[in-house]
C-alpha cells in the first residue's frame, strides 16, 4: 500500500470515529440539577415534564432538591419504580430514604416506589411532601 492511500484510509478512520463520538454526545442527556450525566436506565432517574420540554435528574435527591430552590410547585414529576424501573407519578409515590440500602448517582440514598407494599419491604415508606421536608 501506498502512503497517500494509508495516509487517507487513516483520514476515514478517524473522520468516521470522531462522527460517531459526536453522535454518542449530541444524544448525552445531563442533570437538570447538577450537570452530571443522566442514565436513562437507572432506577433513581427522575423528570418533570412541562409542556413542550422534559428535563431530567440523574437522582432522585437532585429532583427535590430542584423543586426546593427552584420554588416550583403542581409541576408534573415522573421517577422510576425501584422493582420495575416504570414511570410513575413522583406525587403518588412512596420514598424510602436508606443510603446504605441505595448507592444513587449522587448519594441521595433515595428510591421510589409505586405502592405502600413494596416500599415498605426496604424501610420506612414517606410520601412525596414528608420526603420533601426530609431532604433539605
Amino acid at each position: 500500500m501506498n502512503m497517500k492511500k494509508i495516509l487517507r484510509t487513516s483520514f476515514v478512520v478517524v473522520f468516521l470515529a470522531a462522527a460517531c463520538s459526536f453522535a454518542a454526545f449530541a444524544e448525552t442527556i445531563s442533570c437538570t440539577e447538577c450537570g452530571m450525566m443522566v442514565d436513562m436506565n437507572s432506577k433513581f432517574t427522575a423528570k418533570i415534564v412541562q409542556s413542550d420540554r422534559t428535563s431530567y435528574f440523574c437522582d432522585i435527591g437532585d429532583l427535590f432538591s430542584y423543586l426546593r430552590r427552584k420554588g416550583a410547585k403542581d409541576v408534573k414529576a415522573e421517577v422510576k419504580d425501584f422493582n420495575t424501573g416504570e414511570w410513575i407519578d413522583a406525587g403518588k409515590a412512596y420514598y424510602v430514604s436508606a443510603r446504605k440500602k441505595f448507592r444513587t448517582p449522587m448519594g441521595w440514598g433515595v428510591a421510589a416506589f409505586k405502592d405502600l407494599t413494596s416500599a415498605s419491604e426496604f424501610g420506612n415508606p414517606a410520601d412525596f411532601d414528608a420526603t420533601a421536608k426530609a431532604l433539605k
